[in-house]
């Protein structure tokens, strides 16, 4: 089995794990998960790359309203399978339908450069505890992580999200942290 091949089965896997999370489990995982991210975001003013989560991935949404110090972002997917980070200070009025229909920031909002990032909350499907990590197959974060030169790169993983092995290509990142429960 090709290591393509082998990524398709362990995410279908995984998401149907995610799936059968009950909401109330999926938000108490969340809001603990948020509380084991807040010694990264104490302190001064930094700048956050921030995901909209689908219904099964970590809710990260209300970090603006309770890290008001710092200025957070939200990608749109651009052609050619790109990220681009826009500033956003209200996630619930400033977001549209994007691809997929993926709430992504208003186009006219401020553009935050891959290097302004102090800190890139990562997601993906699944996880290893060494950083390995399995997305949804577009590679635009393994795109994009590489012009992050001053973020740290963080995900934040539900324990059914927690994997052995990925099968992993020359393209795939790890992460320096991976934090679950």
């Amino acid at each position: 089995m090709s290591s393509g091949e082998q990524k398709k089965l362990q995410r279908q896997e995984v998401l149907a794990r995610l799936r059968a999370i009950p909401a109330t489990t999926r938000e108490e995982y969340s809001a603990r998960l948020r509380g084991l991210l807040s010694p990264h975001l104490e302190g001064a003013s930094k700048t956050i790359a921030l995901y909209y989560p689908l219904a099964h991935e970590v809710n990260l949404l209300p970090l603006p309203q309770e890290y008001p110090q710092h200025h957070f972002a939200f990608p749109r997917c651009m052609p050619g399978r790109q990220l681009q980070f826009h500033h956003v200070t209200a996630p619930d009025t400033q977001m549209e339908p994007g691809l997929m229909g993926i709430p992504a920031p208003a186009p006219h909002l401020p553009i935050i450069a891959a290097e302004d990032f102090d800190i890139i909350i990562v997601p993906g499907v699944a996880f290893t505890h060494t950083g390995s990590r399995l997305g949804y197959g577009g590679g635009y974060y393994d795109r994009y992580l590489p012009h992050c030169t001053n973020a740290k790169a963080i995900a934040l993983a539900f324990p059914e999200q927690m994997v052995k092995d990925i099968a992993t290509e020359a393209h795939d990142l790890p992460l320096p942290l991976v934090i679950t429960l």
